[in-house]
């Protein structure tokens, strides 16, 4: 957290790029945990009975996302283009929507919802439980299509991506699946492992196909402003960061996963998890630090490790202070 601040002294700009890195990262994997739990709620099975030691605390951390996101708020002019009011976007566009009390105002709207649903779920059993979930679903999908917008894509407005909404909630129910695999307390004997394992390599499937399909888009229609995205990104250190998010997020996962000795046991998928993880916060880096230049990705890597030193120490606090059972599904049908 030091080297943070003090990058941020030094070069605001890439400072805060690399804080928002650390943020998104963080914020997939204990949203995408809340979201695993509300499907969980309406669906049941053994997989989220396995993978409740791991999600349901991170879950209820998602409160500690608003405080994460008050040097995002204080650096708004450092870190979003918009912020200077750019030719390049529309007035109306700036007036309406791209500007410091609207952006403020969504995430803070995003953060209560989700802190609600994080405190409520726990407490609403039987069908009212899956009610809240429902609803829950409904505003998760609804929010994140915003957010995701504001806290990505403006950082370089206005390239704009219709299924980018899409992508962020399908890649926080991967990072949540990988870090369940990584800290789910279970035995190779455990059938519901298996569950995990397929449904992570479905997740990593999804997600690669929604990238794919969004590149082939820009590229088959020629977009010159949403080209000039890729572009920027065609020289290193951003090409070899693309390349390590694709094989650690992507191909290298897929490939171990759709072998039943790797999705079947507990550790080889836990390997599997944490290379995951490693890929989803390559991709975030290639997606926000380029605009800020080389220095972002020292304070992305600071800002992961710092965040998550935080995220982690709390999380035993919080699965003490839940009330029990937390998981769902099976239970509560007894």
């Amino acid at each position: 957290m030091l080297g943070v601040i003090g990058g941020a002294i030094v070069d605001p700009a890439a400072a805060s790029a690399g804080w928002l890195v650390g943020f998104v990262f963080w914020a997939q994997i204990l949203v995408g945990s809340l979201s695993l739990i509300m499907v969980h709620r309406l669906t049941s099975g053994d997989w989220g009975e396995i993978i409740a030691p791991a999600t349901e605390p991170a879950a209820a951390a998602v409160p500690l996302l608003v405080l994460f996101a008050v040097p995002i708020f204080v650096a708004i002019p450092a870190l979003y283009p918009w912020a200077q009011q750019p030719p390049t976007v529309k007035p109306d566009v700036l007036s309406l929507y791209l500007n410091r009390p609207a952006f403020v105002v969504r995430s803070l709207v995003a953060f209560a919802g989700w802190s609600a649903l994080a405190l409520l779920l726990p407490r609403a059993t039987g069908g009212r439980g899956q009610l809240l979930a429902a609803f829950g679903l409904v505003f998760h999908a609804a929010i994140i299509s915003s957010v995701s917008i504001d806290w990505y894509l403006s950082v370089e407005a206005p390239f704009t991506s219709s299924s980018f909404g899409t992508s962020v909630a399908v890649s926080s129910l991967v990072a949540a699946l990988a870090w369940a695999a990584v800290w789910m307390p279970a035995t190779d004997d455990e059938p519901a492992v298996g569950d995990v394992g397929a449904l992570l390599l479905a997740t990593i499937l999804g997600i690669t196909y929604i990238d794919f399909m969004a590149v082939l888009v820009i590229w088959y229609g020629d977009l010159p402003r949403e080209g000039a995205w890729f572009v920027a990104r065609a020289r290193l250190p951003w090409t070899a960061l693309a390349v390590a998010a694709f094989a650690l997020g992507s191909l290298i996962p897929t490939l171990a996963l759709i072998q039943s000795r790797v999705r079947n046991r507990r550790r080889p998928l836990r390997a599997v998890g944490l290379l995951t993880l490693v890929g989803i916060a390559a991709n975030d880096a290639h997606l926000i630090a380029p605009p800020k230049g080389v220095a972002a990705l020292a304070s992305a890597l600071l800002a992961i490790v710092g965040i998550g030193l935080i995220i982690i120490g709390v999380i035993p606090f919080l699965a003490r202070g839940q009330p029990q059972p937390f998981a769902w599904g099976a239970r509560d049908a007894q």
